[in-house]
This record gives structure tokens, sequence and C-alpha cells, in this order.
């Protein structure tokens, strides 16, 4: 059977197996989906949590007044820096291993029961912190005997008009707690984790890639805005306190990482799909560097620290995701003509579609009010979005990599002998030409001329594929001596060769050269049983910079000069 016939057998072998394992999956798939629908139960996660009892209500200022401690921040007389106090009455059948759970918000607070302080979060300082906790999960035992006590928060706002809140509030077991918090919030977490796996791989696939090719970054710049991305989704899940513990850490950790996403993410359009005014990259990259510069000014000196200069950021990113929209829906009707379908255009449309369609699906349940997580769809689009683009920009970049590497191997061609694998004629004339526009500036240039003796001899007695081996072993006996001295060698005719030293002592270097392959050709001509008898002649001729009106064809010749007067001389010494 032919090759051709065998690798259909095998094709259509592999397509019934790729059958067999597809229904194997979706019946297997099917099964898990029926019985997970059918015998849905509670999960140990709700059972951590059963019981727990929402706190949210009943709080009220000093004066007596009721106040939403959903928005401190609307508290008429509130003053950043000023303390206030607002006041709740804790159940009279309170439990034991009950534990008061909430998440603040750019707020300081203690709490106390019955005047006695219960808990206050660990203050932190640094120079490179913002003015706030940020947000933060908070945990208050609470015990029987604190049963219908008063339960007080003194707290003080830092920022004006911003937003200052305790929300999620609720009387129940903190592991309950903690779990309910981790499982909301699993999707979100996953999510953003994925992303910056995402990220790292294509900032390593973007280090290989450009080895080989002209650079493009397209992967790195993608890579970045995912990794940054990542992080400022990381932060605002709120789930890395319960690894660092460190909210004022981890609201630093968002503020800088969002400043940080525009730049990546305007190099990449440019890098994937280009602008027609040179102005948008080095006007949104300048815009982004500048904000950066005022606003970490603004930071260190305490006028205003990032969580408060968040509006520029929002800004310059509104401005990026503009253009992140124009880019791919004119890159999408210039193609519309463009009836071939291909990777490409096929991976860009579900990353768009995906990520457009999250969007949409977020805002209305945002409108809603349907979940406290009003970005889980944004997410998954992102994730759909960046997979989609890196992969097209990966098989770009592959295919880009395979006609450079083809590129390479025919200009190759063009320059290499195709018998011995040196430099041909057209390589030597473009260096001698190169030479000629450099010699002032070299120490001293020298050609050697090589002729290989009895060629026509070893093809007439013992065939064309003999002549070529002996071509093929006097090349690498000239090529081994060149570069010993330093030089470089090429075929420049049937049987001849030629040399080529730059630099320093050439004429040294070449009588090196000489001997180098003249002890090399008597090694091999010792060796018995050998095919044929290596002979060569060789000849050279040395250029320095004094020699000002002198060409290099001149030297050319005279080294073939003196090839020919050695190839006489062989000749005669064999007659004799």
């Amino acid at each position: 059977m032919s090759r051709t016939g065998i690798d259909s057998a095998n094709t259509k072998k592999n397509r019934i197996y790729h059958i067999v394992y597809t229904i194997m999956a979706a019946v297997f798939i099917f099964m898990i989906i029926w019985a997970a629908a059918k015998n849905r139960g509670q999960s140990p996660a709700s059972l951590l949590s059963e019981g727990k009892i929402p706190f949210d209500e009943g709080w009220y200022l000093e004066d007596g007044s009721a106040v939403d401690v959903h928005h401190l921040n609307k508290i008429s007389s509130l003053e950043p820096y000023q303390e206030k106090r607002v006041y709740c009455k804790l159940p009279d059948d309170l439990k034991e291993g009950i534990s008061l759970c909430f998440r603040a918000k750019n707020i300081y607070y203690q709490v106390y029961v019955d005047g006695e302080l219960r808990y206050e979060p660990m203050r932190r300082e640094s120079s490179v912190y913002n003015k706030s906790f940020g947000t933060r999960w908070n945990y208050v035992p609470l015990y029987r005997g604190d049963a219908g006590k008063i339960l007080e928060v003194r707290f003080h706002t830092v920022y004006e008009g911003g937003r200052a809140c305790i929300d999620n509030l609720y009387l129940g077991a903190a592991a309950g707690e903690i779990v309910d918090v981790f499982t909301g919030k699993a999707v979100a977490f996953s999510t953003c984790l994925l992303i910056l796996f995402v990220g790292l791989l294509l900032i390593v696939a973007d280090i290989p890639a450009n080895l080989q090719m002209h650079k493009n970054h397209e992967l790195l710049y993608l890579g970045l805005f995912a990794i940054s991305i990542a992080v400022w989704c990381l932060a605002e899940t709120n789930l890395l306190q319960f690894y660092t513990d460190d909210s004022r850490l981890i609201q630093l950790m968002s503020c800088c990482a969002l400043i940080m996403i525009p730049i990546p993410l305007v190099l990449y359009l440019d890098a994937a799909f280009g602008f027609k005014s040179k102005m948008v990259v080095p006007g949104i990259c300048g815009l982004s560097a500048a904000e950066f510069v005022i606003c970490t000014v603004l930071h260190f000196t305490g006028v205003r620290d990032y969580h408060e200069t968040l509006t520029f950021s929002s800004i310059i990113l509104a401005i990026s995701a503009s253009l992140v929209f124009y880019s791919i829906l004119k890159k999408a009707f210039q193609e519309r003509k463009n009836k071939i379908r291909n990777v490409y255009k096929v991976l860009r449309t579900v990353g768009f579609m995906g990520l457009s369609f999250a969007a949409v699906i977020d805002i209305f349940r945002y409108y809603r009010g349907i979940s406290n997580d009003n970005a889980m769809f944004v997410r998954i689009g992102l994730l759909i979005f960046i997979l989609c683009y890196g992969s097209s920009s990966l098989e770009k970049m592959i295919n880009t990599i395979k006609l450079g590497v083809q590129s390479e191997f025919v200009s190759q061609l063009a320059y290499r002998d195709g018998l011995t694998g040196i430099g041909n004629r057209t390589a030597f004339q473009e260096r001698l030409e190169e030479l000629e526009k450099e010699k002032q500036q070299l120490p001293g240039i020298a050609i050697i001329m090589f002729d290989v003796n009895d060629l026509k001899l070893v093809n007439d007695k013992q065939g064309h594929q003999r002549g070529d081996e002996l071509l093929v072993c006097s090349a690498e006996i000239i090529k081994t001596a060149v570069e010993t001295a330093e030089g470089t060698c090429y075929r420049v005719g049937g049987d001849e060769f030629v040399g080529i030293l730059s630099g320093e002592d050439v004429a040294d270097r070449c009588e090196k050269a000489v001997i180098c392959f003249t002890k090399a050709m008597e090694d091999y001509n010792t060796v018995k049983g050998q095919p044929f008898r290596i002979s060569i002649a060789s000849g050279y001729a040395v250029y320095d910079k004094h020699q000002d009106k002198e060409m290099l064809m001149d030297v050319y010749q005279q080294a073939d000069v003196r090839m020919y007067e050695n190839k006489k001389m062989i000749k005669a010494k064999r007659i004799s």
C-alpha cells in the first residue's frame, strides 16, 4: 500500500476513535447533569451558615434617629475624621458561638458591647498605603451573656463624599460566613486566576516567538493587559484579605492595577490592528504616564491618595475601552468584503461577541438588582476575549515565523553553495563590495585563492560522484584552515575557492592558513585506501590602508596569479 493510502486509512481510523470518544463524553456529561438536577440537596457550605440572622435593621444614631448603615456617607452631619457612633440592640436569645459578621468600606472603626471594646482591626501604617482600610470583612465574637446588650460601632470616614458603608451584616457562625463568602465569590475568584494564568502564558509564549522574527509583541502586550485586569479583579473580590489580612495593601493593589491597564491595551491594539493616526498610541500612553506621575506625587505628598484619583484612571480606561470597540468594529467592516473564513476572524468574532454579551447581561443584572457581584459575567467575557484574541495572535505569529523561516531558508540558498555548504560566488561578491567601502577603516585585508587539482581527472576516471566527494573534502580542509585564521571562505567556481581575512596581521594569518591546509592535505593523503589524492594550489595577496588607489579586485587578481604560479609549480614537481 502506498504512503497516501496508509495515511488515509489512519485518518479514517482516528475519525472513528474521535466519534466514539465524543459519544462517551456526551453520555457521561448528560448523566452527571441529570443526577445533579434530580438529586439537588443542601450543600455542606449552606449547612455551616444555617441559622444566620440578618442584622442590618434597627440601627440608630446617638440622638435616636434611624440610620442606614449601608450608606453611612449620607449622614447629614458626617465630616471626615470626625467620630460617629451607631447603635443596635443584640437579640435577647443570642446563642453561644455567634459572631457579628460584616463588611466595612472606607472607614476606621471599633466595635463595643455595652461600652466594652470588643474588636478593632489592626491598623498598619506606611507611606505607600491609601488613607482608608479599603474594603474589609470582619468577624466579631459574641457570647450568650451579650444577649440584649447594646452593640456600638464607633467610626470615622476619610474621604469627603466617598462611599462609606457597613453591609453584609449577619449574626451567625464566623466559619459559616467565611465559607459563604468564598462560595459566593468562587466563580469570580476562579475566573480571575484563569485570566492571570493566561496572561502569564501569553508573556512566556512571546519570548521564543520573537526570537525568530521581527519584533511584534502582540502576545506580550495582551499578557500584560490580562495580568493587570486579573490583579484588579482579584483585589475587588475582597478574598485576598483571607490570605494577607492587610486590606490596605489590597486596596493599593486594586488602584495601581487599574492605572496599569491602558498602556498594554493600547499597545496591543496598535500591534494587532494598527491605528491610522500616529498620535493615538503616544497620546494614550503619554496621558497614562502623566496620570501615574501626577497621582503618585499627590499620593506621597498627602494631597490625594490613589483611591481619590480613581476618576482620572476611569476616564483613561474608558477612552481605551472605546478604542477597543472602535478598532475591532473597524477591522470587522474592513474584512466584511473578504468572504474567506479564517481562524483569525472566527476567534476575534467569538471573543468580541462573548465580551459584548457579558457586558449586556451584567448591565441588566445591575439594574434589576439580581446580584451583589455586578461584574461576574464581564470577568468571564474578558477571559473569553483574552483567550480568543491571544489564540488569534499566537496563530498569526506562528504563521509569520514559518514564513520567516522559509524566507531565511530561501535566502540561505541564494548565498550558500549547494554542494559544499559554504558561501557561493554571490556571497563573495557582496562581501568584497562591503569591504571595498570599509577598507580605509581596516588595518588590512587579505584574499587567498585556492584551486583543486585533478577534478577533471577524477570525474573522468571515477565518475562525477567521486568528483563531488573530492570537492566536499577539499572545501572542508579549506574552510577549516581559513576559519583557523579567523576568515571566511567561498566557492567561486567549479574547483575554485576564495578565503577573505580582514583586520590585524592579515599576512601572518594567511601564512597560518596555508600551513594549516597544507598539513591537512598531507594528513589526508597519508591515509591508505583513500579513493583519491587531494592536491590544492593556493596563493594570496594583501591590501593595507596605505594602498589608497588599489581596488580589492586588483588584490583578488594578484592572489589569482600567485595561485596559478603555485599550480604550475605543483604540476612541474609531479612531472619530475
